[in-house]
């Protein structure tokens, strides 16, 4: 069963590692590319994960999974979210979206926004079951031009639909 913890700088090589398997798995999914984020040095992904709240899974010592929470005018925007395909369809992806919101509630944060390949139905569905909708705005992805996104909001007061709050009191542990 992967572990999710919260990211420190010092966790840069796994979130490099979990970087490049999302982009080489659905590259398109992305507002990145593979040789952008090869040509990344050390100190530019530990300023990453300073300025980006980063929930990692990992499994035997290899990350599996990754969420994260980017500072946004409308709240928090979820950013690079990603499992390996052994776990799609099972509970990883929503723990892992549900860090970032636990983050989000712990400070101050009134709403979590993501943006959704308008070609995604399967992302788009999983984000609805967790009471994400979408606002009505859409944008082209920065990277792949002709790919229309669809921004998307979850109102805080919502609890992703468990019934419970998701992650431990400081928000750094999930499970």
């Amino acid at each position: 069963m992967p572990r999710i913890d919260r990211a420190t700088e010092d966790d840069w090589p796994l979130l490099r590692a979990v970087r490049v398997a999302a982009l080489t798995d659905v590259p398109r999914a992305f507002a990145s590319t593979l040789e952008r984020q090869h040509s990344m040095t050390e100190a530019q992904w530990r300023a990453w994960l300073g300025e980006v709240a980063f929930f990692l899974a990992t499994e035997d010592g290899e990350p599996v999974g990754v969420a994260g929470g980017a500072p946004d005018p409308a709240g928090l925007e979820l950013v690079s979210v990603w499992v390996a395909a052994r776990h799609r369809g099972g509970p990883l992806a929503a723990e892992l979206v549900g860090g970032v919101v636990e983050h989000a509630r712990a400070s101050g944060h009134a709403a979590v926004t993501a943006w959704v390949g308008g070609w995604n139905d399967r992302a788009a569905r999983f984000y609805a079951r967790l009471g994400f909708a979408p606002t009505g705005r859409t944008d082209l992805n920065p990277v792949y031009r002709a790919q229309c996104e669809v921004e998307l909001s979850l109102p805080l007061s919502d609890d992703l639909g468990h019934g419970r709050p998701v992650g431990d009191q400081d928000g750094d542990r999930v499970r």
